[in-house]
């Protein structure tokens, strides 16, 4: 009880050393993460793998501001192997300089991810357990195409699912 109270106690001191009104601002690497907000129709391609068989689905996602600081999205899809649900978070880290992105979903997957944007290109990559992971987004004014690939101790890459996404209009 009383490491909870000193937490607290650290925690409201810590906020009233900020000075009112200085709360983040967005700046021109957050601008980049608006190519992504919108309203899409999603298609896709699961790719057939040791742990999964090849498999469609179709829906929507939805990515939004928030904050004017991150970029969340919300997806649904249908497909034969029933409902499919994700939830992605877009940021960019100034400290690192880098874009991080934390995914989750219906299936159990989470996944924090980090990366780099050149041009219309966006390549997000993580390593776990031996296994490395890596999400190629391709945008367009009204579309994206997200292929994610996994590598295993080999080094070999082999592609998971790829998604294509044309805008809702």
């Amino acid at each position: 009880m009383i490491s909870r109270v000193a937490s607290v106690g650290l925690a409201l001191c810590c906020l009233a050393l900020v000075p009112a009104g200085t709360a983040a601002q967005s700046g021109a690497e957050q601008k980049k993460l608006d190519a992504l907000v919108g309203k899409w129709r999603i298609e896709i391609d699961v790719k057939p793998t040791a742990t999964t068989a090849a498999g469609k689905a179709s829906g929507t996602e939805s990515c939004e501001w928030f904050a004017e600081l991150h970029v969340v999205c919300r997806a649904e899809a249908s497909g034969a192997a029933g409902l499919y649900r994700s939830m992605r978070t877009f940021s960019y880290l100034p400290a690192t300089r880098r874009y991080v992105s934390y995914s989750i979903d219906s299936l159990g997957y989470a996944v924090l991810t980090s990366g780099q944007v050149a041009g219309t290109t966006w390549t997000f990559s993580s390593e776990a357990s031996g296994f490395n992971v890596r999400s190629v987004l391709k945008t367009a004014k009204d579309a994206y195409t997200a292929t994610s690939e996994y590598a295993g101790p080999d080094g070999t890459w082999t592609a998971a699912s790829v998604v294509t996404a044309t805008r809702a209009r």
